[in-house]
């Protein structure tokens, strides 16, 4: 009887896909535990954060001054932005049609939480004649709010509104509207403002209907180059599903806690 051969049996050719898949099993151990890492510590921050924004108290986490405490917190703003996962927000994917995307995580309704020098509004003249008197019933600033969207031309359309409350004459609501464009490194935004508006909130006690329109103080176009529009320049450092820190050119911090839907 002819006696069959059989191969010669290669081990480094057996042995591969084991080593391969037990190769492969670390890297995924190794990559959950850095991502479970990351989740904790930002969980911490977060957590550190609320805290610290309680102790200051609203509205003087928005308004200039206290500098001991808002140094704590630029500390656990820092922190947090090491932890961003979306490090070029203004650059996401490729929409249908040639518009470059960004991340859907800027989208929606944000509420400022914080400011680390106060904002455009709160440092104006007026403004610290309106915190002075804060302490007065239905006086002061309240529900500053950033709404994030995209027009009809893919454009990333920025409404920036608060509601300014002077006692008995009422509170307004003050309107800035302005368009964002990638300066070039996915996270750094240049605003080129639009619009101006002022809304009556409410007037002798009354709330006033919230279909009544707007007075637009200035108004400009979202289309064009636009280039000699006032403008600012406006980063990104994070951003996730509930907050999100946008500093300006100054490298002032400004923190946003995403609103609930309505």
């Amino acid at each position: 009887m002819k006696q069959k051969v059989l191969p010669k049996h290669n081990s480094r050719i057996s042995t591969f896909p084991k080593c391969f898949s037990r190769r492969c099993s670390v890297w995924i151990v190794k990559a959950s535990a850095r991502f479970q890492d990351t989740e904790c510590h930002l969980a911490e921050t977060k957590k550190e954060l609320n805290f610290l924004l309680q102790t200051l108290g609203y509205p003087n986490t928005v308004l200039p001054g206290e500098p001991r405490a808002k140094s704590e917190i630029d500390k656990a703003l820092h922190r947090l932005e090491a932890l961003t996962q979306v490090p070029e927000p203004l650059i996401w994917h490729q929409q249908p049609g040639g518009i470059l995307g960004i991340s859907p995580l800027l989208l929606g309704e944000w509420e400022l939480v914080y400011a680390s020098n106060g904002i455009l509004v709160t440092r104006t003249a007026p403004a610290e004649i309106l915190r002075t008197a804060s302490r007065l019933p239905g006086v002061g600033i309240s529900d500053i709010t950033q709404t994030i969207s995209l027009n009809p031309s893919g454009a990333v359309v920025a409404n920036n509104s608060a509601v300014l409350g002077f006692g008995p004459l009422g509170s307004w609501r003050l309107g800035i509207q302005g368009v964002w464009r990638d300066s070039g490194d996915g996270k750094t935004a240049k605003v080129l403002f639009d619009q101006v508006s002022v809304k009556p909130v409410a007037a002798m006690g009354l709330t006033v209907p919230s279909w009544m329109p707007p007075l637009q103080l200035a108004t400009g176009g979202t289309s064009g180059p636009g280039e000699s529009r006032v403008g600012a320049s406006w980063t990104t450092t994070f951003v996730d599903r509930d907050m999100r820190v946008g500093r300006g050119k100054d490298g002032e911090a400004f923190l946003f806690r995403r609103k609930p839907p309505q």
